[in-house]
């Protein structure tokens, strides 16, 4: 393992850092074509001295083995969102360092933190002397949170879970769920003419969605964002109509849920609502579903998982999160705590597994998926060290086990 000029064993090299994080927001990886950066994030792991597995699906781990005690997961997804104009950026969006900033898709979100994470993982090599910590580069989490990094969690059996999704530096404890909601209305056609002898499935969804407007809620959770409903799209058929009534109408909505929260609990309030707009249509049908997502994995690796990634809240007085906020403080770094409005693979692993989880990373989360998106240099090397520092925090203070 080499290290910075000057540095004692376990620094940063913070040069290496900022050219592995250069390297992979150069190497494009729409979900199911992570590849290219699961080939450079393995090859730096090997240099740095790790144990390397890729598995069946291509999540890229690398291994410190200490010997027997706990064991921390690190996660950082490989793939991005894309890039629909690259003209609108400032900065070349496939990677551009600038006034002490790396540009580019998947900077923050978050192939700066998986850089990270990975030279904070290393710079453990010659310091630990108990336990395992585990690196990951995990797949697709943009097409859906939680179940490739449930698949990971269940081959490395983790005491403590780190999402490392971008957080200003602070702690995350916890975050909101999503779940995806196909509604689904059936009509009967007829020529537009003589809409009598129909039923207008466009319009029995307006009615729907004018019913789901008004929409009880569950309460507000003391340390997360209100839970929402958002209509994100509708479309009839036919389409275009051609003086033809619609006989079929299909909407999708975005459900942001809280701690405790199951599908049957997302679905039963809207499938009432639907059956009640149904009684003023006869002759309509409709169903209310948690939407399926299936893509092969860029390994040829079918999957297929329902879209539901349930909300999950550690909370601030955790053991782990004590533990964390230590270690930060330990290295000079903030010790701030805070939750995300957004969804991260800590679906699978606290709101599924019920593994302790937190969050922690580099970056400042509001630019996701948003042009010139970026992270100062700083931050990054920051991460590095808070990543080193909370691992450390964890496996002392014994809270990973």
């Amino acid at each position: 393992m080499t290290h910075a000029s000057g540095a004692n064993p376990g620094a940063i090299d913070e040069e290496a850092l900022t050219d592995l994080a250069l390297r992979l927001v150069q190497a494009a990886s729409p979900s199911g074509h992570e590849g290219a950066v699961a080939a450079i994030t393995r090859e730096a792991l090997e240099q740095l001295g790790l144990d390397v597995e890729v598995d069946e699906l291509g999540n890229v781990t690398g291994t410190l083995d200490a010997g027997s005690g706990p064991c921390v997961l690190l996660d950082s997804h490989m793939d991005t969102v894309g890039v629909t104009d690259p003209s609108a950026w400032s900065f070349d969006p496939a990677g551009e360092l600038a006034d002490g900033r790396l540009y580019g898709r998947g900077a923050m979100d978050m192939k700066g933190p998986l850089a990270a994470s990975v030279h904070g993982v290393a710079a453990l090599r010659e310091r630990l002397s108990f336990g395992r910590v585990v690196v990951c580069g995990s797949i697709a989490e943009e097409l859906v949170e939680g179940p490739v990094a449930q698949a990971v969690a269940g081959r490395v059996q983790p005491d403590v879970v780190l999402i490392c999704e971008a957080t200003s530096g602070r702690v995350s404890v916890g975050q909101r769920g999503r779940a995806e909601i196909t509604i689904d209305v059936a009509g009967k056609p007829t020529h537009s003419s003589r809409p009598d002898l129909g039923v207008n499935a466009a319009e029995v969804m307006a009615d729907v969605v004018r019913a789901l407007r008004a929409l009880e809620l569950p309460p507000p959770h003391p340390g997360l964002s209100p839970a929402i409903l958002v209509l994100t799209d509708i479309i009839s058929r036919p389409y275009p109509g051609l003086s033809v009534v619609p006989d079929r109408c299909l909407a999708t909505y975005d459900r942001r849920t809280l701690p405790g929260e199951s599908e049957e609990d997302v679905l039963a309030p809207i499938r009432t609502a639907i059956e009640r707009v149904l009684a003023e249509y006869p002759g309509a049908s409709a169903a209310a579903s948690i939407a399926l997502d299936a893509f092969e994995s860029y390994s040829g690796v079918r999957v297929e998982a329902p879209n539901f990634a349930p909300a999950w809240w550690t909370g601030p007085n955790a053991p782990i999160v004590r533990s964390a906020l230590a270690g930060l403080r330990a290295v000079g770094l903030p010790a701030e705590t805070t939750a995300w409005d957004f969804c991260t693979n800590g679906s699978g692993t606290a709101g599924h597994l019920g593994l302790p989880t937190l969050g922690f990373g580099p970056g400042h989360e509001e630019l996701a998926h948003r042009v010139d998106e970026h992270i100062e240099l700083s931050d990054l090397n920051d991460g590095a060290r808070g990543y080193a520092a909370i691992v450390e925090a964890l496996l002392r203070d014994g809270t990973a086990g």
